[in-house]
């Protein structure tokens, strides 16, 4: 059994973790974490995502035992959440966006202390999307590429994560990104490579987060055994399906 502790733990894609964990008898999580200023500290996990008491609590500091880490929660607070994993030293699945330089060097640094695993989505298909532009932008010819994404309307960064990671695949500027945020449900993203005379449309798409919170635990138990180092969804890619 692999023991979690969960950053983020009050929020939406915290709630999916929790749902899909209790389907997985692989993992459990055993700390769910919210920062000093939650108007949820310190009250019931399961009467908030799902109207009934669970007896476990949120909390601002880990008190269970665990073998990893997972965060999801925003970037509020980023610098001392990563100052507290450099105290903890256990493995780290980051979920985080919208980093700044600084943070992206800190995470790398400490990934010689401890393994840090850099997801902002752990869906394999939209990794493997990724690995298609990076794939195409090698092809010679007058090729054009356009990258766009859309998200629901509480959507923080725009453009997102991987929309960015789409546009450094096929050395598109990110400025270039169209993006859209719009209702309260769903997201996608879209890639065009086009030529005078033809035309490939390649798109990846969700309705549901517990394709993320899947995607998390899969690479959780993957990865929280490996030696320290940096990793990534194509890491997991390689090793997996290469």
């Amino acid at each position: 059994m692999i023991n979690i502790a969960l950053v983020g733990a009050s929020g939406k894609m915290g709630q999916a973790v929790i749902r899909e964990s209790l389907n997985d008898e692989t993992v459990q999580v055993t700390n769910y974490l919210v920062s000093d200023e939650s108007k949820f500290l310190g009250t019931d996990v399961g009467e908030h995502h799902f109207s009934q008491p669970s007896g476990k609590y949120f909390s601002k500091t880990i008190g269970e035992p665990f073998d990893c880490i997972i965060d999801f929660a925003t970037r509020e607070n980023l610098d001392a959440r990563l100052c507290y994993y450099e105290e903890l030293g256990k493995p780290l699945l980051f979920c985080t966006t919208g980093l700044s330089q600084k943070q992206k060097e800190k995470l790398k640094a400490l990934s010689n202390e401890f393994p840090i695993f850099i997801a902002p989505n752990t869906s394999v298909l939209a990794a493997l999307m990724v690995n298609f532009l990076a794939n195409i932008k090698k092809i010679e010819g007058s090729y054009e590429i356009r990258i766009s994404e859309k998200h629901h309307k509480s959507k923080i960064d725009s453009p997102s994560a991987t929309a960015i990671s789409l546009a450094n695949a096929a050395n598109i500027d990110e400025k270039k990104i169209e993006s859209l945020r719009e209702g309260d449900h769903g997201n996608w993203h879209k890639a065009k490579i086009y030529s005078e005379f033809e035309e490939l449309q390649i798109e990846h798409s969700t309705t549901n987060r517990s394709i993320y919170a899947q995607g998390a635990l899969n690479i959780v138990k993957w990865f929280y055994q490996k030696p320290k180092n940096l990793y990534h969804m194509q890491t997991l890619i390689e090793d997996l399906y290469e």
